[in-house]
């Protein structure tokens, strides 16, 4: 409570006015000038600024106490209370236009005096503060370019602050009826509006809408309003101009629907430029299998029946070529195999990786009886996924596990599986040759080798049919290995 405030009294009778001061020291105020007019009034205003004054309504001069405090509200916000011994209606009304802080008509008492005065100096402390409150958020409201509404929910009735008037063209002095706000709102977006503020009488929620203004003689506007509910039937809302922002976002729109149409058209052309691509690429190998492999053929007649006139050197030529011949057929048969992968439908359904695992090792130990080696396939291994073409994944990597093994002395293959978040990770090991790590990105490109030819034979496309069925899944393939240790080539056959 402020005790110590700075009080002017305003009273002409002096025993009264030095009385009052006494009890206003008293109780620790600081009262160190007493007015007996209103021109007194004044220049005691300009000179020491009280905090609260204490006016009598009849004083000296041509002006009573009520003129007086009619004039202090509207140049200088400071408190009155009137001190009087009137009590007639007429001077209570005439008293109530000035906004006073208290009206104590005479005699009271010291308590109520004091009790009044602290409480007109909190509220006006309170208004004060509400005062720069709400300065600041002018300033804030100005510099965002933003304005005001207030919704009176009873009447329909609406009021705009300057600035919300300028964006959408109406007048600031007077109310708006929910028609004539409505009327410049666009057609498409005036229901989406209209229903947060036709229903009157009915309690308003928080609500925020985006819309079109046709303001008279200016562009198309954006405006966005964000609305909360007061008391007495009022919502108040923020109305901030969205042009800018809204006229970008149709622009970025209207790019994306041009891009996305291009992107289509592009991917379609690009589709039919690979069907086409993949078309001549297995009608070529096709039509190429027969004559290489009449050329390895006859090359091996000619050797047979014409060795004696060939000579060693003209025997090893043609052993070359019919080789060689016999390589090409077998690039040309891995060719059709992955345009025939390419172009299969995948027919999802569950298999059972470890008996086909089982069955291609038996196969592969068949061909090589007198190898010794040491297969590991472990139980249960199932998947949902096409069968043919995850028989063909696990064909190829027990074939280059089996193959790059060849040169131990014992073969050791491993099939597993573990999980890692969550989803199951099939992997086929061996502690064969290995390879350098920094050459992993290359293995699943077709035709790449990491071994010449006269090390280990091979078209290099087995791993790229792999990849490729893999990813068809969904799955995902990768590898480890060290050199002279072996390799693990890892797998998943889901997302």
């Amino acid at each position: 409570m402020n005790s110590s405030a700075h009080i002017l009294i305003v009273e002409d009778e002096s025993i009264v006015a030095f009385n009052l001061q006494q009890r206003l020291s008293h109780m620790g105020y600081h009262v160190p000038d007493v007015a007996v007019s209103g021109s007194e009034t004044f220049e005691l205003l300009s000179q020491s600024c009280p905090d609260l004054i204490l006016m009598d309504i009849h004083i000296e001069g041509a002006m009573d106490g009520i003129d007086v405090a009619a004039r202090i509200h509207e140049t200088n916000p400071v408190p009155v209370i009137y001190l009087t011994a009137y009590s007639e209606d007429s001077t209570l009304e005439r008293a109530r236009k000035t906004r006073p802080y208290g009206y104590l008509i005479k005699p009271f008492s010291e308590r109520e005096l004091h009790a009044t005065i602290q409480m007109a100096l909190e509220r006006h402390a309170v208004e004060k503060a509400l005062a720069e409150n709400q300065q600041l958020l002018q300033q804030a409201l100005d510099a965002a370019s933003m304005g005001t509404v207030e919704i009176n929910t009873a009447t329909g009735d609406l009021r705009l602050s300057p600035r919300s008037a300028s964006l959408m063209g109406k007048p600031v002095d007077r109310a708006l009826s929910l028609n004539e706000f409505l009327s410049i709102v666009d057609d498409a977006d005036r229901p989406g509006i209209a229903v947060q503020m036709e229903e009157r009488g009915v309690p308003m929620q928080k609500f925020s809408e985006e819309f079109r203004v046709l303001p008279a003689g200016q562009d198309v506007r954006w405006i966005k309003i964000d609305a909360s509910p007061l008391t007495d039937n009022r919502v108040s809302g923020i109305v901030q101009d969205i042009t800018e922002r809204k006229t970008a976002e149709l622009r970025l729109r209207k790019l994306n629907e041009g891009l996305e149409h291009l992107v289509n058209e592009r991917t379609g052309e690009l589709s039919q430029s690979l069907r086409e691509l993949e078309a001549f690429t297995y009608s070529a190998a096709h039509d190429l299998r027969s004559p290489i492999r009449a050329i390895a053929g006859l090359s091996e007649v000619v050797r047979e029946e014409f060795a004696e006139g060939l000579g060693d050197k003209g025997t090893r030529l043609l052993q070359t070529m019919g080789s060689s011949a016999l390589r090409m057929g077998d690039l040309i048969d891995a060719l059709l195999e992955m345009s025939r992968l390419s172009r299969s439908t995948m027919n999802l359904a569950e298999v059972d990786l470890s008996q086909m695992a089982s069955e291609q090792m038996a196969a592969l130990m068949e061909a090589e009886p007198g190898r010794l080696a040491q297969v590991k396939i472990a139980p249960g291994l199932r998947a949902l996924a096409d069968p043919v073409l995850v028989r063909c994944v696990l064909d190829n990597l027990l074939r280059n596990a089996w193959k790059f093994s060849s040169k131990k002395e014992t073969t050791t293959i491993e099939v597993g599986c573990f999980a890692q978040d969550g989803c199951p990770v099939f992997f086929v090991r061996d502690e064969g040759c290995g390879f350098d790590m920094k050459f992993a990105d290359r293995l699943f490109d077709p035709f790449n080798r990491l071994h010449s030819h006269s090390q280990y034979s091979g078209s290099g496309i087995g791993l790229s049919i792999v990849k490729r069925i893999i990813s068809r899944h969904g799955g995902r393939i990768w590898t480890h290995s060290v050199p002279g240790e072996g390799s693990t080539f890892l797998f998943t056959l889901q997302a």
